[in-house]
Formats: structure tokens, sequence, C-alpha cells
């Protein structure tokens, strides 16, 4: 098993979800995203069944970032997906509150800097993204936002 123990937990909140049913998959063909970007996870917005997939593409992790780097980043994109999840549980807005000093640094340059993949997305999808980036690190934010918003 690759997740922490948080990331466990994470995990059983986000595959009990009451709000969106999430369904956790490993590696969909879907991974193979192409147009020179990889992934190493997404979470698929509800359909009109509220179901939505929770991929995690674990063989895209260790291929990009290698064995030493591969629990820790696995656990990071999982805290990131997880974020989406809550957020995707809030309906509305989306939007946690995040405090948006957080943003600086590492999220802002994944969601704004030359190698971005978000370049062509909405004022809101950046927010989403920059929250999630930016919830890598918390955990126990991640948790509580699932507890609070998906059940």
């Amino acid at each position: 098993n690759y997740l922490d123990s948080i990331g466990r937990e994470i995990m059983e909140r986000v595959d009990s979800s009451q709000n969106v049913n999430f369904i956790p998959r490993e590696n969909l063909p879907s991974c193979k995203s192409g147009n020179n970007e990889t992934w190493f996870g997404y979470v698929s917005l509800p359909d009109f069944l509220n179901s939505s997939d929770f991929v995690i593409c674990t063989y895209n992790i260790l291929n990009h970032f290698g064995e030493r780097e591969f629990e820790y980043q696995v656990n990071s994109t999982v805290r990131h997906e997880a974020t989406h999840s809550a957020q995707f549980c809030k309906a509305g807005n989306y939007l946690l509150g995040v405090d948006q000093s957080k943003f600086s640094g590492y999220p802002y340059e994944r969601v704004y800097g030359p190698y971005s993949i978000y370049k062509n997305e909405s004022y809101q999808v950046k927010l989403m993204e920059l929250e999630a980036f930016a919830l890598e690190s918390e955990p126990y934010f991640v948790l509580r936002s699932l507890e609070r918003f998906c059940f």
C-alpha cells in the first residue's frame, strides 16, 4: 500500500461519500493523456447520477518521479484529487475557502507557470486548482473538508 495513514483515511472518506458517489480507480486508459501532458490523477465532474471517477495514475507518477519519491507523490496526488472531491461535494461555487496567501509559490507556478496545463481553463477552474495544489501539503484540511461537504 502506497498511502500513509492520513492518506488511507482520506481515501476511506472519498470512497464512502454520501453526496457524490466517487469510484476510486488506478491507471485507467485516460491516464495516457497525450498532448505532451502527463496526468498524475483526476476527478471527473459528477454525472447526472452523481457518480464520479477518482483516478490516480500511479504508473505516470512512478515513471515521472522514480521510486524514491513515489510514495510521497502518490500521497500528494491523493490529497490534491480529494480536494477536488470535496469541492464537487460542496457544489455551488465549489471553493473550500483556502487562504489565498497559500497560493503563492508552488500552487501559483503549477497553475500559471510556463508549463501549466491549465492555461485555457476558466478563472473558476484555476482557483479550484490553486486550492488543490495548496492543500497537497495539508491533509487534515482535506479530511475536514471531505467530512464537512460529502456527508
